[in-house]
């Protein structure tokens, strides 16, 4: 569809009420125009408000799921340990240490073996990556060096990959380290849409055109766009 653009959204991290005002200031932003959204994952712990982000994703992808991507990040392969039968006591504690204690609260439950299993199997299910000619998003990087078709999960790292300047074939959208300034951080070669909302920064997301390899706008949940 010529019209379509994308909206790739930064680290959500339980905060839901960031969450809603930037798909309203999105949708603002599109101005009639289609869109598709690519969260880039990190959607539970540290924010008070997990189980909603999760229930709103769920329902999105359930409406119209070839306009609602969502990649896997760090935090869920950290929950999907924890809530394993037979995990180990440091996969617990490190999930735990990271953030996982709020999204017990936010659903009311005391182990993350009880959290919906619903919830649960989505998170298992979760892609890595997400592609469109010129451009790939992914959660926390890739290998430089390592062609796109070759990269494995091991290789989707933040490092080497933030401290590279060489091109990765594709332009690289990416969350997993949060900016210091609360602004996406763009580079020739990848950008990065971790703004750090769970730690009192906006949520961000990058607009795309179909036609241009760099992102045409940036909007976050105040409604500010750039």
């Amino acid at each position: 569809m010529a019209d379509l653009i994308t909206f790739a959204v930064g680290d959500i991290h339980g905060c839901f009420e960031k969450l809603t005002a930037l798909m309203a200031a999105c949708d603002a932003a599109s101005a009639g125009r289609s869109a598709r959204f690519v969260f880039i994952g990190d959607y539970v712990d540290r924010g008070p408000d997990t189980r909603k982000v999760i229930e709103f994703l769920i329902e999105k992808q359930r409406q119209r799921e070839d306009r609602f991507i969502c990649l896997r990040g760090n935090h869920e392969d950290l929950l999907v340990r924890a809530a394993d039968r037979v995990r180990t006591g440091r996969d617990l504690m490190n999930w735990w240490a990271n953030g996982g204690e709020q999204t017990l609260d936010s659903h009311g439950v005391n182990d993350p073996s009880d959290l919906p299993p619903d919830h649960l199997v989505w998170i298992k299910a979760l892609p890595l990556k997400f592609s469109q000619p010129a451009r790939l998003f992914v959660h926390a990087g890739v290998r430089p060096g390592v062609s796109i078709s070759d990269q494995t999960e091991k290789d989707m790292i933040h490092e080497p990959f933030l401290s590279s300047a060489v091109s990765h074939g594709p332009f690289v959208i990416h969350g997993h380290t949060p900016t210091e300034t609360g602004l996406p951080d763009l580079r020739p070669n990848r950008l990065n849409i971790d703004t750090g909302a769970c730690f009192d920064d906006p949520l961000t997301a990058a607009m795309f055109s179909d036609t241009q390899t760099l992102p045409i706008m940036f909007v976050n949940n105040f409604g500010t766009t750039w």
